[in-house]
């Protein structure tokens, strides 16, 4: 099959590849011809009464291999090394031999390689950015806790106001008005909700059972809480001083669940 004549647009191109090619290979024979000279090293056996003991032979190294890379050859295996003005191995039972060819001496100007000032500047930049988000976090975590906290005490502050004060205005006459007799034999009676203050507002009394029968009929109780919400709301306009029911113990009844 005929190769394909190059056209006008691809001539420069293919010129070009042509004298890198004739430029690589001529590298490449450069180096094939461009020998490095190597010492052989022979080391000597250890002597009989050294034979038990790890016996090191110093080797006195030509210029050329000192303070330098070399290529270490023995028994065909190849490693590099890096040596001083010796080189220390250590003796074996029987005399052995290696050779050492130097790659390049370590002689050379001395460059100081600058750190990326932008890169710098980019790192301490994102770390002021962190540092300034982590605490502006912080702040807002305290904040949000201590303003949880503050919510959670006042809360804690209505809902012992509101239970004392129908514990003193309503308690007896809701529990006069609910009363049955086979309930109250069994120890379940109408008590002030004991669970916080939303289950307070939506049931503020309730028997100390789960039992069906048991349960209060809300009409029982429907102007304690009219009464109750309305109080609720001078609260809100910061027209009650809650203090006054610090004091006071919420009974913390146990609900029964079987009459016998």
């Amino acid at each position: 099959m005929a190769k394909p004549t190059p056209t006008k647009e691809d001539q420069p191109f293919v010129y070009q590849l042509g004298q890198d090619v004739a430029k690589l290979g001529f590298e490449i024979e450069k180096l094939k011809n461009k020998a490095v000279k190597a010492v052989r090293i022979v080391v000597p056996a250890k002597p009989e009464k050294y034979q038990q003991h790890g016996l090191k032979a110093v080797i006195n190294l030509p210029p050329e291999c000192q303070n330098a890379i070399c290529i270490k050859s023995k028994n065909g295996e190849i490693s590099l090394i890096e040596t001083k003005e010796t080189l220390s191995v250590y003796a074996e039972y029987n005399v052995n031999e290696f050779y050492l060819a130097p790659i390049y001496r370590l002689e050379a100007d001395t460059i100081t390689a600058a750190l990326d000032q932008q890169q710098i500047n980019d790192i301490d930049a994102a770390q002021e950015r962190e540092e300034r988000e982590r605490k502006e976090r912080q702040e807002r975590e305290e904040r949000e806790r201590k303003e949880r906290q503050e919510r959670e005490e006042r809360e804690k502050g209505v809902y012992k106001y509101l239970a004392k004060w129908l514990t003193d205005n309503y308690l007896e006459g809701i529990r006069a008005k609910a009363v049955n007799r086979i309930f109250e034999n069994n120890g379940i009676k109408v008590y002030v909700n004991k669970n916080g203050l939303q289950d307070l507002l939506d049931r503020p009394f309730e028997r100390n059972s789960h039992l069906s029968d048991a349960t209060l009929d809300e009409s029982s109780y429907t102007d304690a809480k009219s009464a109750m919400l309305a109080e609720k709301a001078r609260i809100d306009r910061g027209e009650v001083d809650l203090s006054v029911a610090t004091d006071f113990n919420v009974v913390n009844y146990h609900y029964i669940d079987d009459m016998l």
